[in-house]
């Protein structure tokens, strides 16, 4: 049976912190809470597992490929059939990851089938979540709210590896995935309380843009590219550390948290006045210097260097992201989230395995300094647009 919703009027509300949007960002919280304990599987693999930069890469790219294929989908699925199922379906996905987790104890098809699952459940849960908080939006305060979606998520990046860390060095790894399988159970219950949102209505010029218009292939390329710097900072930086006998790594996710956050809560309604186009480019000049600069200072900085990538991702991903719904249909807002998401995925897949055998065959250094260059070539993308206008 399909879920049929109103198209809504247009905003005549500029309020944005609803009691239905305060309630998806607490169910967004929780998604994020359960999800971000998986941000220290590298170190798990490393330490734990004894995997090696390709294996890690390896193991990486499985999760972001599940999500690129699921991508179609779920952003169809979205669109079709309501949003809030799929929230809770990925939310529920998310608690069945952790529990898997529990019994890996070596690179294997068990490490492997936890992998899919969580990017099953992230591609479900943040591309619903990303839509609801879409539709839910007032036109004008897009990119704050999404900024406030993305910080709700994002806040748990240094939460839970924190909790995670200590658990994994105190009781041992098999708690942490217990905390999160508990987390994604609680987000589980907490989105069947949500209420489907209305649509907006699309606006007569919007009635035929196509998703794959030139304008939004620009914006899919960038995140695609966004995604070197993400990866390599992300995913190669603890075992980095590891290497050089740095063993405490959740420095790296209170500094990104705390200045992505800030940026997020104050800066979103800077972005819609500055322009997502501008703002995008700009961030993403930030962001490819991040990567090179942990090469260069090494992981004894890695507060520094996790507050650096804060800056330029807390700008860069909401910022693309509303350019894209910017530029899409009303109607078709689910897909071209997806799509985003997917888009994001399957960089982070590519740039996980690609890089990984870049730092196993040569080094973490030139695997740092090729992100760097990868991902500055999104501001390029992202500027032939503008000069098209110009022109």
């Amino acid at each position: 049976m399909t879920t049929e919703s109103k198209p809504m009027a247009p905003d005549r509300d500029p309020r944005l912190l609803s009691r239905e949007f305060l309630l998806l960002l607490a169910a967004v919280s929780l998604f994020g809470f359960s999800w971000s304990f998986y941000l220290i599987l590298p170190k798990f693999f490393a330490a734990e597992l004894g995997m090696d930069a390709a294996g890690i890469g390896r193991a990486v790219a499985i999760e972001g490929l599940t999500a690129v294929a699921a991508t179609p989908l779920v952003g169809w699925l979205v669109d079709r059939y309501g949003r809030r199922r799929w929230l809770t379906l990925g939310n529920f996905m998310l608690a069945i990851t952790g529990a898997i987790y529990v019994f890996v104890d070596h690179e294997g098809p068990l490490l492997y089938l936890a992998q899919m699952c969580w990017g099953l459940g992230m591609v479900m849960g943040f591309n619903a979540a990303g839509t609801m908080t879409a539709d839910i939006a007032p036109s004008g305060r897009m990119a704050q709210a999404l900024g406030l979606f993305g910080a709700a998520n994002l806040g748990m990046n240094a939460v839970s590896p924190t909790i995670g860390e200590v658990l994994a060095d105190s009781v041992g790894w098999q708690h942490v995935f217990v905390a999160s399988a508990s987390a994604g159970l609680l987000a589980t219950l907490l989105s069947t309380r949500l209420k489907e949102p209305p649509r907006h209505q699309p606006q007569e010029p919007q009635a035929r843009r196509p998703i794959f218009s030139g304008s939004l292939m620009r914006v899919y390329g960038a995140t695609f590219v966004m995604t070197a710097a993400f990866t390599a900072l992300f995913t190669l930086h603890q075992p980095f550390a590891l290497e050089l006998g740095v063993t405490e790594v959740r420095s790296f996710f209170i500094g990104f948290a705390i200045v992505a956050l800030t940026v997020r809560l104050g800066g979103g309604r800077l972005i819609d006045r500055f322009g997502v186009l501008r703002s995008s480019v700009i961030a993403f000049c930030l962001y490819s210097a991040v990567p090179p600069m942990l090469g260069v200072l090494g992981p004894s900085h890695l507060f520094a260097i996790g507050a650096m990538m804060g800056l330029g991702h807390g700008i860069a991903y909401p910022a693309v992201t509303a350019l894209g719904i910017e530029r899409a249909d009303a109607s078709s807002r689910g897909m071209v989230v997806s799509i985003i998401h997917g888009a994001f995925n399957g960089g982070h897949a590519f740039f996980a395995y690609g890089l990984g055998l870049v730092a196993a065959a040569w080094s973490y250094g030139t695997a740092f300094w090729l992100a760097g260059a990868v991902t500055l070539s999104g501001a390029f993308i992202l500027s032939l647009g503008r000069r098209a206008k110009v022109v």
